[in-house]
This record gives C-alpha cells, structure tokens and sequence, in this order.
C-alpha cells in the first residue's frame, strides 16, 4: 500500500496498525530522532502486533546511513585551495 503525495512522491506504509509510512519515519529522523527507539516512541510504530518492526528498523537504517554519508561529503571537500 502508498499513498501519493501532491508533488509526486510515494509513500509505503510500514506500520498498517497506526498508518504510519516510510516517509513518516524518514521526517522523524530529520527532526531529530536518533534511533529505531526514539522513532518507534515517537511514530508508535511496532506498539500494537509488531509485524511491521523489522522494516521499521530497515527504514531507520538506511536512513540514518545517507545522513551520515550525506554529513561526511559534506564535511570534508573533494577540491583544495592553496592560499
């Protein structure tokens, strides 16, 4: 199941039992969740039957990884200038 959104972009959703999706997790860490815990106290993902968990987690992951990556490129330059 996805939902589309006004500008084109789809959704997955990860969590059925509180309609939580993918993108509602990614937002979550944007704004400041650390880890699949803070995520899941945050979205209540994975509270009620739990099936949803272990691609709740894979979400999290990737998503905490292109931050990372993301982060590093940022932090260090691919091109040098000699003062």
């Amino acid at each position: 199941m996805s939902k589309s959104l006004s500008d084109g972009l789809l959704f997955m959703y990860v969590c059925l039992c509180q309609g939580v999706t993918d993108g509602q997790i990614r937002e979550a860490i944007m704004e400041g969740c650390c880890s699949y815990r803070e995520v899941r106290e945050t979205l209540g993902v994975a509270s009620k039957c739990g099936k949803c968990a272990c691609l709740a987690k894979e979400v999290v992951r990737e998503t905490l990884t292109e931050l990372q990556t993301t982060h590093a490129a940022l932090a260090y330059p691919a091109e040098f200038s000699a003062a």
